[in-house]
């Protein structure tokens, strides 16, 4: 598989070739609008300024990942993995964070979403810890679930 800029450009290729996966590589501005790109591997890339809008992310593991500046607007992140990753300065309005297919929820577990439009977007029953940050003005109680601490459980 192919990644190509805006331009129609190939910026990244699948290692190994056939597959989907993406891992520890450099991929600015890649052009990844409307794709069916489920199952991807983006683990520990750099994706810094990439447009996914519209993209089905379903079952992606971006664990590790640098999606800042990145537009997602309206991606399924359902099932995705998302751990470390960072958000910063992205656009997900109507992106999809809600409870995958068979009901399981999704884990935002050290996720940065600083400064990003996380307007319209689906959190119902996502699960965020205490390393997760969200933008100002976003208020995670109402929209999601916060993974009991240890502290909690002695208590």
């Amino acid at each position: 598989m192919n990644i190509y800029d805006k331009a129609g450009n190939i910026i990244a290729a699948s290692n190994p070739a056939d597959s989907r996966v993406f891992d520890k590589m450099t991929i600015h501005n890649a052009h990844m609008i409307g794709l069916e790109l489920e199952g991807i591997s983006f683990n520990d890339s750099d994706l810094h300024g990439s447009d996914f809008s519209g993209s089905d992310l379903y079952g992606a593991s971006l664990i590790g990942a640098n999606c800042d500046s990145c537009r997602l607007v309206g991606v399924d992140l359902r099932s995705s993995s998302l751990y470390d990753a960072s958000f910063r300065n992205s656009d997900l309005s109507g992106a999809s964070f809600a409870f995958d297919n068979m009901g399981g929820a999704q884990s935002l577990f050290g996720v940065d979403f600083s400064n990003a439009n996380l307007e319209d977007a689906d959190f119902a029953g996502a699960i965020y810890d205490e390393t997760t940050i969200f933008p100002k003005g976003f208020d995670p109680e109402k929209r999601c679930r916060r993974r009991p601490t240890t502290n909690d459980e002695a208590n």
